[in-house]
C-alpha cells in the first residue's frame, strides 16, 4: 500500500521577540546628597523582562546554539538532568547541516518557579527547499542561572535529532537522511530513477530541484517522525507535506514542506521494480502537492498516482467510487478495505487515461482548483467535475 499525502491545512504564525538592550548611566553634576532623575530609555525606567520574555530568550539561545552546533552551549540551557540529552540531540544535529533554526513559544504558563510551554520548532536542511515544522511541550525551571530547560515531550511529529542519529547523503536531486546501520545506496538509484520517470510522464508538472528523504528504521521512528498519519506501520513509503490552502476550492498557495519518507522494513523487501514503482508513487504525490485542492476525491488523487507509477489493478467487485469521493475516504480505511480502495483507484484512472488521455486525467485533476467549480468535497462535487471535463457522470465512470 502508499500513503497518501498528507495536506496540512495550516497558517504561518510570526512570533514578534522583543529584544531589550541595556545601556549603562554616566553620572552627572548633580549637588550633594540630591537623587540623580533618571533619564528617558535608561534601565531605571524600564520594565523588568517578564518571565515569559526570558523563557522566549531562552528558547532563541537553543535554536541559535542548535543551529550552529555548539553543541555546550545547547546543554548549557538546560538542567543537569536535561543536558546528556541535550549533548546527544546536538551531535546529531550537526551531521544534518540545518539552517533557520527556530523555536518559538506559542504558550508559556508559568507558575512560581516552573514553567510549561507549547513550543514550535522550524527548521530547514541546507539543499533542500522548504521549511519543515514540528510542535512539543517543554518545561522549565527557574535556577540561579536563569531559565533552564528541564524536560520535552513529544512523542510524534519530532524532528530527525530528537529520534535517532542520522546518516546525510546527497544526490543530484535528493538529500536522504537514513540512519546507522541502514545501506539506501539502492535507494538513492531508485529515486533517481523514479525521478526521471515522473520528469517524461508529467511534462507538464515542474519537479523541485531535489527532495528531501528520511529514511525510518522501522516502524516506531515512522511514528516519532510523523504527525497525523494513520496506519504507517502498513506502508513503505509516503509523500509527507504541509501546506496552506485558501480560498473556496482550497486551492494550494504555498506548499510550507515537503518530504518522503520511507519505512525501511515494509520497503526493504521489494525487489527493484516494486521499488521504483513505490518511489514513482509517492514521487508524483510530492510533484503534484502544489495542484492538489483540499477537495480533491482520495480516488483521484490515488488514482493518478498509481497510473503515473505504471501500477495497473483491476477494480474490487462492489467497490463504490461515490464512497471514496471525500479526500480522507482512503485514509479512514484499513487492510482489505483499503487494499480494494487502492485497486478501484487505480482502475478508475486508468479507465479515464485509455478512453480520454493522460492529459484529460490531469485536467480532471486541475478541475478542483476552480473556484467556478462550486460545491463542498464529496460525490457531488465530483460529478459535477467529471461532466464538466470528461462529458460524464460517477455513475459512468
Amino acid at each position: 500500500m502508499r500513503g497518501r499525502p498528507a495536506l496540512g491545512l495550516g497558517a504561518v504564525l510570526g512570533l514578534v521577540a522583543l529584544t531589550l538592550a541595556f545601556a549603562g548611566c554616566g553620572g552627572g553634576d548633580s549637588a550633594p546628597g540630591a537623587q540623580p532623575t533618571a533619564k528617558p530609555g535608561t534601565p531605571a525606567e524600564r520594565p523588568a523582562p517578564s518571565d515569559e520574555e526570558l523563557v522566549a530568550t531562552l528558547l532563541r539561545d537553543r535554536a541559535a546554539a542548535l543551529e550552529a552546533g555548539r553543541g555546550r552551549a545547547y546543554a548549557a540551557t538546560a538542567t543537569s538532568a536535561q543536558r546528556r540529552f541535550d549533548r546527544i540531540a546536538a551531535r546529531r544535529a550537526a551531521r544534518l547541516r540545518l539552517r533557520d533554526v527556530e523555536l518559538d513559544a506559542d504558550r508559556v504558563r508559568i507558575t512560581g518557579d516552573d514553567a510549561r510551554a507549547t513550543v514550535s520548532t522550524s527548521y530547514a536542511i541546507a539543499g533542500v527547499e522548504g521549511t519543515f515544522r514540528s510542535k512539543s511541550r517543554v518545561s522549565a525551571v527557574r535556577t540561579a542561572r536563569g531559565w533552564r530547560v528541564a524536560a520535552t515531550r513529544d512523542r510524534r511529529g519530532q524532528p530527525p535529532w530528537e529520534v535517532a542519529a542520522f546518516a546525510r547523503r546527497s544526490s543530484r536531486h535528493f538529500v536522504v537522511l537514513a540512519p546507522r546501520g541502514v545501506a539506501v545506496g539502492d535507494l538513492v538509484s531508485a529515486l533517481e530513477s523514479g525521478y526521471s520517470a515522473i520528469r517524461e510522464r508529467l511534462d507538464r508538472v515542474r519537479l523541485r530541484r531535489r527532495y528531501l528523504v528520511v529514511v525510518a528504521a522501522d516502524v516506531r521512528q515512522a511514528r516519532a517522525l510523523t504527525t497525523a498519519i494513520r496506519g504507517v506501520e502498513a506502508l513503505a513509503a509516503l509523500a509527507d507535506a504541509s501546506v496552506i490552502q485558501e480560498g473556496p476550492a482550497q486551492r494550494t498557495v504555498r506548499v510550507i514542506a515537503l518530504r518522503l519518507l520511507v519505512v525501511w522494513p515494509a520497503y526493504e523487501p521489494l525487489d527493484a521494480a516494486g521499488r521504483t514503482r513505490i518511489v514513482a508513487h509517492e514521487l508524483t504525490h510530492a510533484a503534484l502537492t502544489r495542484s492538489t485542492s483540499g477537495r480533491t476525491p482520495a480516488w483521484l488523487a490515488e488514482g493518478v498516482a498509481l497510473y503515473v507509477s505504471g501500477d495497473r489493478r483491476v477494480a474490487a467487485p462492489g467497490t463504490d467510487l461515490a464512497a471514496l469521493s471525500r479526500p480522507d475516504a482512503i485514509a479512514r480505511l484499513r487492510g482489505d478495505a483499503q487494499a480494494a480502495a487502492y485497486d478501484t483507484s487505480s482502475a478508475a484512472a486508468f479507465a479515464i487515461a485509455d478512453r480520454f488521455g493522460d492529459r484529460r486525467l490531469l485536467a480532471l485533476y486541475d478541475a478542483f482548483n476552480d473556484p467556478d467549480l462550486r460545491g463542498r468535497p464529496g460525490p457531488r462535487l465530483v460529478n459535477r467535475a467529471l461532466r464538466r471535463t470528461l462529458g460524464i457522470s460517477l455513475s459512468e465512470l
